[in-house]
């Protein structure tokens, strides 16, 4: 899953901003966590599983795909 197919399945604009939050973030150069959880633990807070799929991909480094 990637994350085009995340927002595609998600109607919530607060939760696609959440996750385009997250990417953003994610697709710096270096990934500096303490500025990425923030936003993390919103997403979290807001859709556990949605959080988990998008968790993934940034920790498999599949967020420039």
């Amino acid at each position: 899953m990637s994350f085009k197919e995340i927002l595609i399945n998600v109607d919530d604009q607060i939760l696609k901003g959440l996750i385009l939050k997250v990417k953003n973030e994610s697709m710096k150069k270096e990934i500096f966590w303490h500025d990425l959880r923030p936003h993390l633990l919103e997403l979290l807070k807001y859709d556990e599983d949605v959080f988990n799929k998008v968790l993934l991909l940034v920790l498999n480094k599949k967020y420039k795909r």
